[in-house]
């Protein structure tokens, strides 16, 4: 018993000591980062803020709830009974389980970026959780009724966390900046053209094989650049004009946390010091009583 009591509380200390390490290190790095705005934001490791839309109006619909949404986490779970040591139990085992990652803009009023929430730690403070019969719920969840449902002897578990449009978000992340795809070079255009050339040989002889002997020679090579050349300039004056595309993203460095929260960043930065002081002071404790018990039993 005194073993297992030792091992118990070691692990219970090396837990709280994790999670304070984990939640301080992500408070320091949420504080220490400065709040950029989109017009002057640096390229590398930031935090931005604004509000979360939709791509070109494109709404997505959660698979369950069928609620307009830009970011879902979709969960079904079934209720299994069984025996154990002569007493009926029941555990909830998930069947089906699904997460967005399709990209979304943020925008703070002036400019806008987008945000690619893959391995994203994701925030929301909508939670839909409701019951049925059958693996796919055959009723959605409104959001406008989001507390749960009355179990009875439905043994499947609906449950969606949402980020709606318009909801205000903080995002701390690696921003990028990406060039548009219309802005290739001249020559870029060019080596393409010729690339797609190639594919079709038959048409490629036909256009510049003038001396029909099935090949391609030198001479002949010179005035098929010269045309790709003439055609590249041509799209390339025509081509609208594109601005660069800027996003947030998880970050290079692993250590450095990936956050989207619809909570504002002070409330933020309370909720990861109550954490990582609890768990520290937990820590405290269980060590305090570690010490006590190993001087008791020796």
């Amino acid at each position: 018993m005194y073993l297992f009591e030792l091992s118990a509380t070691i692990l219970i200390a090396l837990i709280s000591f994790y999670i304070f390490f984990r939640n301080w290190k992500q408070l320091r790095f949420i504080e220490d980062t400065l709040t950029a705005k989109l017009c002057s934001a640096h390229q590398g490791y930031i935090e931005l803020e604004g509000k979360g839309y939709p791509i070109h109006d494109q709404l997505i619909y959660a698979p369950l709830s069928n609620n307009q949404c830009i970011w879902y986490h979709s969960l079904i779970e079934y209720q299994e009974t069984f025996l154990h040591k002569g007493r009926s139990q029941a555990r909830w085992n998930i069947i089906y389980q699904n997460v967005s990652n399709q990209q979304f803009m943020l925008s703070d009023g002036t400019n806008s970026c987008l945000v690619d929430p893959d391995g994203a730690k994701i925030q929301s403070d909508i939670k839909l959780v409701w019951y049925g019969n059958t693996e796919w719920p055959t009723t959605t969840q409104i959001l406008e009724s989001q507390s749960m449902l009355n179990i009875g002897s439905k043994h499947y578990r609906y449950q969606e966390r949402l980020i709606i449009p318009r909801q205000s978000l903080y995002i701390i992340g690696q921003f990028k900046t990406l060039p548009s795809h219309t802005n290739q070079s001249v020559r870029e255009m060019m080596r393409d053209l010729i690339d797609n050339w190639k594919k079709d040989k038959l048409q490629l002889l036909t256009r510049f094989d003038t001396n029909k002997d099935g090949e391609i020679d030198q001479e002949e090579w010179e005035s098929a650049r010269l045309a790709a050349q003439l055609q590249a300039q041509q799209i390339y004056l025509e081509r609208p004009v594109e601005q660069d595309v800027s996003i947030i993203t998880k970050p290079d460095i692993s250590q450095r946390p990936f956050i989207i929260s619809v909570y504002p960043q002070k409330l933020l930065i309370k909720k990861y010091r109550q954490v990582a002081f609890s768990a520290f002071a937990l820590c405290l404790m269980v060590m305090g009583y570690i010490v006590w018990l190993m001087r008791t039993y020796h």
